[in-house]
């Protein structure tokens, strides 16, 4: 999957640092910064990469890769679904 902008681009300096938890050029108060290296962090649990492509002035691309699966399956074939019941867990203390 690739997502494309045509913003300001990451400057050269910085790139190595985006995927970092906590690391953000924002403003405080205006982000955490853990959205890319959540990112990062998902992708690579499944065994795939984040590539990221940047230019000032024009833009940057980010490409998700995630290994594909060597065989078919099917959710339903081997996965048991749970419903999950309405309300609190039954030992919360507060539940009603």
């Amino acid at each position: 999957m690739t997502v494309k902008d045509t913003g300001q681009g990451i400057p050269r300096a910085i790139i190595d640092k985006i995927f970092e938890p906590f690391f953000t050029t924002k403003q405080p108060g205006k982000g955490t910064g853990l959205g890319l290296s959540t990112l990062v962090g998902i992708v690579r649990s499944h065994g795939g990469f984040v590539d990221v492509r940047s230019e000032p002035d024009r833009g940057a691309t980010f490409s998700v890769y995630l290994p594909a699966l060597n065989e078919a399956t099917s959710a339903t074939s081997e996965t048991e679904f749970l419903v999950p019941t309405a309300g609190a867990r039954p030992d919360h203390p507060d539940r009603r």
